[in-house]
């Protein structure tokens, strides 16, 4: 069935002149000689045309008729029908379209943008030198900015201006504590993020409680790395920064690098690491580490992976680690395999409701360790809320 109430759902020039051709000609090769174009093109763009409808709501065919704003798909619809086989009632149920989501996400980076016009602010050089024989690196556990914690139900509150506080707060007295090095390393260790969709779902869709609207949430997050990075420049000559891909955010976590590489672009004394693979490894002398996310490859395994996915870097590298996220707590395994030690860390937040009812309690806490070239991890600072 071709009728003018396809053109309202044509995406294109050309889809439009595909479904008027066939409304004016009696068949689809007519339309396509009109047209100059072949028969599989006609049908192809009214096919694009139609599925498009569809999300919508609109699809006379299959008794679809009610249809939802734009910007929005149709997730299901119930017809409820009289005895007469006619259409009594109908419900559609709908959500945000993946691509309303990302102009959302694009309206949260150009509001960013707009506040901080000079982009980048130019921090200079500390004037003390620094040694290069030992390296900073903060390991940042699961932050989940935007989730939602009542202490009525959790025993603690949280929310994103709790998270942003606290984050600030507890990475500056990290910085307190911090050696006269050359490089920092931030080591955020995945579910940066608390959701990854506009319905506040896991990136496969698990339902949690959040703080807020996503574009909001994104804001929070994209502010607190910001000041962690500036305030990092202003006691390192380099600042190096990793973002491990969580379960909750693997999409939010490609935008958090992207946006903070942009951010950063014209300061030379900034290096985003943009790897999309979960582990990411780094030697400094004879010392070397990988970090993950924790939830695909698991605590046990990861010293035998590190081994066999980085050879070479294995090979030259005395005192080995392994760190991830991702159980909310602390874990430590002196591994058997190269005698690589292999811990998880935990982050600040409060567990939230599911994870209260299910037994968990997080660790709440950020950690700053020093490696040297030579002697691998000589000293550590934990931090707790």
């Amino acid at each position: 069935m071709i009728s003018e109430s396809l053109l309202e759902y044509c995406q294109s020039e050309a889809q439009k002149r595909s479904v008027q051709a066939r409304i004016d000609t009696k068949t689809a090769q007519e339309a396509a000689d009109l047209l100059g174009i072949s028969l599989r093109n006609i049908h192809q763009n009214i096919a694009n045309v139609k599925k498009n409808a569809a999300k919508r709501g609109w699809s006379p065919e299959h008794d679809m008729i009610r249809t939802v704003p734009e910007g929005f798909v149709a997730k299901g619809v119930s017809t409820l029908y009289g005895d007469d086989g006619q259409v009594k009632i109908q419900w559609v149920k709908s959500a945000l379209g993946q691509e309303e989501q990302t102009a959302a996400i694009k309206r949260a980076l150009d509001e960013f943008l707009k506040d901080h016009e000079k982009k980048s602010p130019p921090v200079p050089k500390p004037k003390k030198k620094k040694k290069d024989q030992e390296l900073a690196v903060i390991n940042i556990g699961d932050a989940h900015f935007g989730m939602y914690a009542d202490k009525g139900v959790s025993g603690e509150d949280y929310d994103c201006q709790i998270a942003a506080d606290r984050h600030k707060d507890v990475f500056m007295r990290l910085m307190n504590n911090a050696p006269d090095c050359e490089t920092l390393i931030i080591n955020q260790l995945g579910d940066y993020f608390h959701s990854d969709t506009y319905t506040s779902t896991t990136t496969k869709g698990t339902p949690v409680d959040t703080d807020g609207r996503l574009e909001n949430i994104v804001l929070v997050g994209l502010e607190v790395m910001s000041f962690m990075v500036e305030e990092s420049l202003k006691r390192f000559n380099k600042v190096i920064v990793r973002h491990c891909k969580g379960n909750h955010d693997a999409v939010l976590t490609q935008l958090i690098r992207c946006q903070q590489q942009a951010y950063w672009r014209n300061n030379k004394r900034v290096s985003i690491e943009m790897s999309p693979t979960a582990t990411w490894v780094h030697q400094h002398g004879k010392t070397a580490f990988m970090t993950t996310h924790g939830d695909t490859l698991k605590h046990a395994k990861m010293a035998e992976f590190f081994a066999g996915r980085y050879p070479e870097v294995w090979g030259a590298s005395e005192h080995r680690y392994c760190w991830h996220g991702h159980i909310h707590s602390k874990k430590i395994s002196a591994e058997t395999y190269g005698q690589t030690i292999t811990e998880s860390f935990a982050g600040l937040p409060p567990s939230d409701a599911w994870h209260d009812a299910s037994g968990y309690v997080s660790g709440q806490s950020m950690c700053l360790i020093v490696l040297d070239k030579d002697k691998g991890e000589v000293r550590r600072s934990t931090e707790r809320i």
